[in-house]
């Protein structure tokens, strides 16, 4: 199977797409874990304040959370209490059960920060990327593009051989 494919009439290779994809998703976490940092937090509290607001923002089961998050529930549930400890979170038991979980909300602080560090991100984003002239934009976007959602639209994409 050729590694090869053809884009915008251009031949691209797969490998040098992915890594194209990668790079800049590096890059965008770069651009939040600094926009964390400023905020006196870590990514790791910003995707999980991000990954609240997603699920719901009041009364996500940490279970349903870890899951999402493609962690463990001890230490997501470890990593909470700690976001607790600094006002970004607030934990609550359910109280109708006969085996209470803990439930996780944002607290008012935690969307604040959450706001902040979007913004400061997006914002961080936005100049990175104006700054790439045009053609490596659209080279950048087709990259991010067939990494995620290539096999989605077309079932006959090529791949790379098993031999590697």
């Amino acid at each position: 199977m050729s590694s090869e494919k053809e884009v915008n009439g251009i031949t691209t290779d797969i490998y040098q797409q992915l890594t194209t994809a990668r790079s800049y998703l590096r890059t965008l976490d770069d651009f939040y874990a600094r926009a964390a940092a400023s905020h006196n937090t870590t990514l790791e509290h910003y995707q999980v304040l991000l990954a609240v607001h997603c699920l719901g923002e009041a009364d996500v089961l940490l279970r349903v959370l870890a899951e999402h998050m493609v962690r463990d529930r001890t230490a997501t549930g470890q990593l909470c209490k700690r976001m607790q400890q600094i006002e970004l979170l607030d934990l609550n038991y359910e109280s109708n059960s006969h085996r209470p979980q803990l439930l996780v909300s944002l607290s008012p602080r935690g969307k604040e920060v959450l706001r902040a560090i979007t913004e400061d991100g997006l914002r961080n984003r936005d100049n990175y990327l104006q700054a790439l002239p045009f053609d490596k934009r659209q080279y950048l976007a087709e990259a991010v593009r067939f990494s995620w959602l290539d096999g989605l639209e077309n079932n006959s994409a090529p791949r790379p051989s098993a031999g590697l």
